[in-house]
């Protein structure tokens, strides 16, 4: 986050640019000459594709409990700082969201295109042989072809099965319930580091551009810095007993057994608690939470913060957001 700026909030998510991403534009623009009208368009809608990728992680780590505060444009892209519970579903829905938001302008937009123009053609490209721009004086059709091309590209290239992009991350979600989260990340990021070569070799080649040589090494970086984490016990998974701020969902019945199943005569003791056990459920999640609370700290009085794993820190992060909610709505309701 550090050298950037906020550009404005929108459904309580800061957006934030990189100052390396204007100095980026700029170079593109120049980079151009004549034809800078053309490319400036297409940045334009390359930062717009590429937020609404990003909004799609944040909202998906909402949909599973998770959070999401910020979002970064920078150079190589957007970076949400979207924050799910540790598990694999609620990991899957929060990686799966974003290349979701690309697949559906990408069948929107194909869409549009054949039925204006009918030409098969277009939209058959391959997404890795790059942005074909319109001429001036084309119409409207033209620039949603270019959306078109945009959501392709950004959506073949995430869905590559190289940590840390989104293919790779996908990937691990789903060795993750067979060989456990540890092992999943560490082949995942072997496999990242494979496909980080790959991409340097082709960046370096000339036809893949300096970009990829860019992304290459910082998702050789990232990967590595994963396999650290994992060397010192960093990563856990969070699939334990009593998980301390995991929500009771009961399972919902079926239609024919809520049709057949035989309910008893409602007593009195039903009306005045209507959801039997939920209270003394609530209180020992409560006290659970309390109880690993008291442990971290103790942990880190111990220790030093840096001896947390993934999942302690992220749980005292949840309980201090739950702290100052709750102080935020004491003050709410004193000055009312």
């Amino acid at each position: 986050m550090n050298a950037s700026f906020k550009v404005g909030r929108l459904f309580d998510i800061n957006i934030r640019v990189h100052i390396l991403f204007l100095l980026f534009i700029a170079w593109r623009v120049i980079q151009a000459g004549s034809e800078w009208p053309a490319v400036a368009i297409f940045l334009a809608v390359l930062f717009g594709i590429v937020l609404l990728h990003e909004f799609g992680h944040c909202f998906g780590a909402r949909s599973v409990g998770g959070h999401a505060e910020n979002i970064l444009m920078w150079p190589l892209g957007g970076l949400a700082y979207a924050h799910a519970p540790m598990t694999p579903w609620a990991q899957f829905v929060t990686v799966a969201c974003g290349p979701l938001v690309n697949l559906a302008f990408c069948v929107i937009s194909g869409a549009i295109v054949l039925s204006q123009t009918h030409a098969y053609e277009l939209i058959l490209l391959n997404p890795f042989r790059g942005i074909f721009l319109p001429p001036a004086g084309i119409s409207w059709v033209g620039y949603v072809w270019v959306l078109y091309q945009v959501n392709l590209l950004l959506l073949a290239f995430n869905i590559l099965p190289i940590y840390p992009l989104d293919g790779g991350q996908l990937f691990q979600c789903v060795l993750w319930p067979f060989v456990g989260l540890q092992q999943a990340m560490r082949i995942a990021c072997q496999l990242g580091l494979v496909g980080c070569v790959g991409l340097g070799l082709w960046g370096l080649s000339g036809s893949g551009g300096s970009m990829l040589l860019f992304i290459a090494i910082f998702g050789g970086f990232t990967c590595w810095q994963r396999l650290q984490m994992l060397k010192y016990g960093m990563v856990a998974d969070e699939r334990i007993k009593n998980a301390p701020y995991r929500k009771y969902k009961p399972r919902r019945k079926g239609f024919l057994s809520r049709i057949f199943e035989r309910r008893p005569k409602p007593s009195a003791t039903d009306f005045k608690n209507p959801n039997p056990g939920g209270w003394e459920r609530k209180v020992q999640e409560e006290a659970d939470l309390a109880a690993e609370l008291d442990r971290i700290l103790k942990k880190v009085h111990e220790r030093g913060l840096n001896s947390l794993s993934y999942v302690e820190r992220q749980t005292l992060q949840r309980a201090t957001r739950e702290r100052q909610k709750r102080e935020r709505d004491f003050d709410q309701q004193t000055r009312v």
